[in-house]
């Protein structure tokens, strides 16, 4: 009976520290870090949804202003925070496209971003998406012109730039009209 109960205790003990360790996972020197669920499918409808594919093209679907986000074969696992620091270096060409093709900058929460990274590193998932899916009105404002290769967004992205122009001030009242000698 002893030896039983010895057991149970060393089992629970170990049970305990497991926790601990995997508590520890997520607590790197001292701060909580959140673990997101990842889904290819939720990505590959945001894409559509969210507009993404106007600009970007999947498996030959969408626009070309904006790089293909084709799945590389082989390529390393997911990381959404790579992905993210990928879209953070594209964000002035990004909002600048969205102000002026969709009227508005696409807004993004951290699960979407993370189910867009998903999606982009889908192979199969990505081979599930058809001009079909895309809505018939949106069909047509797919980008043709690769604005990333023949604009030079470097000078762009090196300006700061954000999509719009600071207001000036003065701007938007009328110019007084000259005086003209009698």
């Amino acid at each position: 009976m002893r030896v039983r109960t010895l057991i149970i205790a060393a089992a629970a003990g170990l049970a305990a520290c497991s926790q601990q360790a995997g508590e520890a996972e997520n607590n790197i020197h001292g701060l909580d870090t959140v673990r997101r669920e990842l889904d290819s499918q939720a990505g590959r409808s945001l894409f559509v949804e969210k507009g993404c594919v106007i600009c970007h093209a999947v498996n030959g679907v969408g626009g070309k202003a904006a790089p293909a986000l084709d799945a590389q074969v082989g390529a390393p696992p997911v990381d959404p925070l790579d992905f993210s620091a990928r879209m953070w270096r594209g964000a002035p060409a990004m909002i600048e496209l969205q102000s002026v093709e969709l009227g508005y900058t696409i807004d993004l929460t951290a699960d979407e971003i993370a189910n867009l990274a998903a999606f982009a590193a889908d192979r199969a998932e990505q081979e599930k998406l058809t001009v079909e899916e895309v809505p018939e009105p949106m069909r047509g404002s797919f980008l043709d012109e690769q604005f990333w290769e023949a604009e030079d967004w470097s000078e762009f992205m090196r300006g700061g730039q954000e999509g719009y122009e600071p207001p000036v001030e003065g701007a938007g009242k009328p110019e007084p009209e000259p005086e003209t000698p009698e």
